[in-house]
């Protein structure tokens, strides 16, 4: 019979790529916040209550989709500390576009 499950990688290999990967999410993460808010109406130096900032955690929730799709490839290929790493970022970006779009958040 085969088995199908994943094989389980080393634990240092596993906590290496862990940190590797958070310190790439935050630096990718920082890229996709300004870009996103190159791409809206937002000034910082003339705040204008009626620029829209839908766009820029429209950007953040894609880049938190591609981290979570990032996790399911590591489950899969036995990486579970990466990919509990990979699911706690996303589920802070997501947290953090929940915030700015009910409001709770002011940039």
């Amino acid at each position: 019979m085969s088995d199908h499950s994943p094989s389980r990688r080393g634990t240092g290999a596993d906590v290496l790529t862990a940190v590797l990967l958070w310190f790439l999410d935050a630096i990718a993460g920082i890229v996709v916040l300004l870009v996103g808010l190159g791409n809206s109406d937002f000034n910082m130096f003339e705040p204008d209550r009626h620029a829209s900032m839908t766009p820029v955690f429209g950007y953040v929730a894609a880049f938190a989709g591609a981290v979570l799709v990032s996790a399911i490839g590591l489950y899969r290929w036995g990486y579970r500390v990466s990919a509990g790493g990979q699911i706690v970022a996303a589920a802070a970006s997501l947290a953090f576009c929940a915030a700015g779009l009910s409001g709770h958040l002011t940039l």
